[in-house]
């Protein structure tokens, strides 16, 4: 005989942790949504020069001058970007077994490593924007690291997206202990934002401050709405035409 469940009948605890269990799992979708992505427009991108190189019958000399990679390099990008992605999707899916069923784990991050993944995975625009990454971390740590790396990637992928024109993208990523509380903090050196115009609206869904850009305002969002689900907080200082620098409490 198949009993019939009252749905109403269930307790309130069960309802909460179900609907806490289905936005954990809502967040993890925009996760992996946002850095599919960006990691699929590197691999465009690359693969967009060597199919000009291919179709084009011109110098060598000449393609050099218009493209900033070799057909060499860009085959190379496209191997460790493919490595990485596949790398970043196999934790994404570990994570969603795991928060069917238990709560989400903390780990000690090695933020040195989970930012060379994500060079890996987004190394065509790296490379292009001549950018480099400095470090200063003075403070371990301990977060769930699928979380640390979604963080670390929209902080850096929109670092490289919003880079100043002919100016060498400089990236700083540093932690502290801030009155008791860990501390992340990512600088650069790019276009910078209008916070008296934009400030109020700037981790909110669908807002785009820059013109002219493939981007749908979300990356941002996701970032703040994961940072306060953990307890956290992030704000911005920002000008323009010196960077922005994000920083997050933990």
């Amino acid at each position: 005989m198949i009993k019939e469940i009252n749905v109403n009948s269930i307790e309130p605890i069960t309802k909460i942790n179900l609907t806490n269990k289905i936005k954990e799992l809502e967040g993890l979708n925009h996760i992996i949504a946002h850095n599919l992505r960006g990691a699929g427009a590197n691999i465009k991108m690359l693969a967009d020069i060597l199919m000009r190189k291919q179709s084009l019958e011109v110098d060598s000399e000449v393609i050099a001058e218009d493209d900033v990679f070799t057909e060499v390099e860009a085959i190379q990008y496209i191997q460790d970007c493919s490595n990485s992605l596949l790398n970043t999707l196999n934790t994404l899916m570990e994570v969603g077994n795991i928060q069917l069923s238990t709560n989400i784990k903390y780990d000690s991050c090695d933020i040195e490593a989970i930012v060379s993944q994500i060079v890996d995975q987004l190394h065509g625009f790296v490379h292009q924007k001549k950018a480099t990454i400095e470090f200063d971390l003075s403070q371990q740590l301990s977060y769930p690291q699928p979380y640390m790396e979604s963080i670390l990637y929209n902080f850096i992928n929109n670092a490289l997206k919003y880079s100043r024109p002919d100016v060498p993208l400089k990236i700083i990523i540093s932690t502290r202990v801030q009155n008791g509380k860990n501390v992340l903090s990512v600088k650069d050196n790019g276009q910078g934002i209008d916070l008296v115009a934009h400030g109020k609206r700037i981790f909110k869904l669908n807002q785009v401050f820059h013109t002219g850009y493939e981007s749908k305002g979300i990356g941002l969002y996701i970032t703040k709405t994961q940072i306060e689900s953990m307890g956290g907080c992030v704000s911005v200082k920002s000008n323009i035409n010196e960077g922005s620098e994000f920083i997050v409490i933990f």
